[in-house]
């Protein structure tokens, strides 16, 4: 079964009450006017969950060496481990625990989620490294976006090496294995507003 037929069409949130600021003048697709600048998420967690049962979430979790640098900016001292867990609309389900993003990283991909949002990240072919794909350092994660439209978008989450499934007959090229995620803009600036606070714990050192 292959993971691209995966469809998800909405956005749950595990609940805990978490202030965090919006970025002033984000308009996310499908929205007229951004929210106010502060207001109080409940969200510890996103989860995207589709309505066949399939589900992605990701969340950093801490550096991987918990001594930093007494330089500032050492790349060993940047490298922040992340958990995913994914499930099929089968029921089959892996996670991983890996240090695959730097706190550099995380950045990036919070501006990718947002710009993403607004219906700024053009969509592609299902790409391989380059353009249209936001990859990392390390490859275990990237992103991209498969279409727009309707005030919705659906975007792909690639994973591979650790992140992928395996399996003794099952082998992945780089970004060969994605999950499309059909949500609204609105409810992509929620998961970009969510990473926002996951990830500030875990500034560069």
């Amino acid at each position: 079964m292959s993971l691209r037929s995966f469809s998800i069409s909405h956005l749950r949130v595990v609940r805990a009450t978490r202030l965090c600021r919006r970025t002033p003048g984000t308009l996310p697709i499908g929205s007229s006017s951004p929210e106010p600048a502060w207001l109080v998420r409940h969200a510890v967690c996103v989860e995207l969950i589709s309505r066949d049962g399939a589900r992605v979430a990701l969340r950093p979790t801490g550096y991987q060496f918990s001594q930093g640098s007494a330089s500032r900016g050492d790349w060993d001292a940047n490298w922040l481990l992340v958990r995913g867990q994914v499930r099929t609309p089968t029921g089959r389900s892996w996670s991983f625990h890996d240090p695959c993003l730097t706190t550099w990283e995380c950045v990036e991909l919070l501006d990718w989620l947002t710009a993403a949002s607004r219906g700024d990240i053009l969509p592609s072919e299902a790409p391989a490294e380059g353009e249209g794909l936001l990859a990392f350092t390390e490859p275990n994660l990237a992103f991209s976006v498969a279409e727009i439209s309707a005030g919705d978008l659906v975007i792909r989450v690639h994973l591979s090496l650790e992140s992928a499934p395996s399996g003794p007959d099952q082998t992945w090229d780089l970004y060969e294995c994605e999950v499309p995620l059909k949500v609204a803009g609105t409810e992509l600036l929620g998961a970009a507003e969510q990473w926002r606070a996951d990830i500030s714990p875990y500034p560069a050192r």
